[in-house]
């Protein structure tokens, strides 16, 4: 496998610039997803690693070698489709077996890498069998399977997921995690989903508006996000985001009012906050708990066994806690919530955010 360098990548669209200089440095045998909103450019990227589409500017560098310019069947890349691209007239073997056929293989070798590649992926029973008698999973497996034969040196996935049901997502995204294992491969891996990415990745790569918003372990941007961006995108429930007013700075880190009237003082770094700016408090739903603080009405309730979300305002903006799923509280009640400051965040108004004074332990 290879490392894979991204220096400087633009693309422009007519008068549309669409990516803005990415700079990104993949290290060999890590699994890292691009994620962002439709539109960020996540998807362009990885077609421009591909060779499907040419960057306006900017090299791509896998292994050590320039690779911009050369061929898409030169780059030593393997590329999983959103569709399974699969031909309905061949069985599974034949499937697996078909860029090995367009490179000429001897038969022994076609057969013994095929049979290696369907163990990898529990498919050695389905070999027979066309993809029309297979399942949703199945079929992305046998796409799986056409990359690995081929041996690349960085496998390439868009959206590979996003056609198959919740429940098969949820077992594609562990066989996949496995899969990296297995192989000890080099994976890049786009998505919308942020469930994808925070249980799949070793590292994520959070797009928005062809930028790069922020590069770090999926812990790293649940804990430590840069921006405002990067907060409400990386967590679920989103995190909570409330108006306030600074009121002062001490050893303790930045006083704030809540709109509303609920004072904080929150463990950060002032940076250029001065009393009287208005910033946003983001507080996520999994660090509120029943207590003395906020005072929320419940509008809606969900009972998902283990946890209850709760959903009302505070200080006029919508709010979510995600309490204990035997929590007492019931729709049109009005609850108590607390928050440990110590789990805040603050963001300014250009929507950066403001280092903490101490953090959470972090687990990479």
């Amino acid at each position: 496998m290879a490392t894979l360098d991204l220096d400087s990548i633009t693309k422009t669209f007519g008068a549309a610039k669409v990516l803005h200089g990415i700079d990104l440095a993949i290290r060999d045998k890590e699994f890292v997803v691009f994620v962002g909103p439709s539109g960020c450019g996540k998807s362009t990227l990885l077609r421009i690693i591909a060779g499907l589409e040419e960057a306006s500017s900017g090299r791509i560098v896998i292994g050590g070698r320039d690779v911009s310019r050369e061929a898409p069947v030169d780059r030593g890349i393997a590329m999983v489709f959103q569709s399974y691209a699969l031909y309905p007239h061949l069985s599974v073997f034949e499937n697996i077996a078909f860029p090995l056929r367009v490179a000429r293989l001897g038969e022994p070798e076609v057969k013994a890498k095929v049979e290696q590649a369907a163990a990898i992926l529990k498919l050695t029973d389905k070999l027979p069998l066309r993809p029309g008698q297979l399942s949703g999973g199945q079929r992305q497996r046998v796409a799986i399977g056409r990359s690995i034969v081929r041996n690349p040196q960085v496998f390439l996935f868009d959206e590979p997921l996003s056609n198959l049901d919740a429940a098969l997502r949820g077992d594609m995204r562990v066989e996949l995690s496995q899969l990296h294992r297995e192989l000890g491969a080099t994976m890049v891996y786009v998505t919308h989903d942020q469930v994808e990415a925070m249980t799949m990745a070793d590292r994520i790569v959070v797009l928005n508006a062809g930028k790069i918003e922020q590069f770090g372990t999926p812990m790293e941007l649940y804990h430590h996000p840069q921006t405002r961006f990067v907060a409400t995108f990386i967590g679920q429930p989103n995190m909570n985001l409330l108006p306030a007013t600074v009121k002062g700075a001490g050893p303790g880190g930045l006083s704030v009012e809540l709109d509303g009237g609920h004072a904080m003082t929150i463990p950060v770094e002032t940076g250029s906050a001065r009393p009287g700016d208005r910033v946003e408090v983001g507080i996520r739903p999994e660090n509120v708990e029943l207590g003395s603080g906020f005072d929320m009405p419940v509008r809606v309730l969900e009972r998902l066994g283990g946890v209850s979300i709760t959903y009302g305002k505070v200080a006029g903006q919508r709010f979510c806690a995600t309490l204990p799923g035997d929590a007492p509280i019931h729709e049109g009640d009005r609850v108590g919530l607390a928050v440990d400051p110590r789990h805040a965040h603050v963001f300014d108004a250009g929507g950066r955010v403001l280092r903490r004074l101490s953090a959470p332990t972090l687990v990479a």
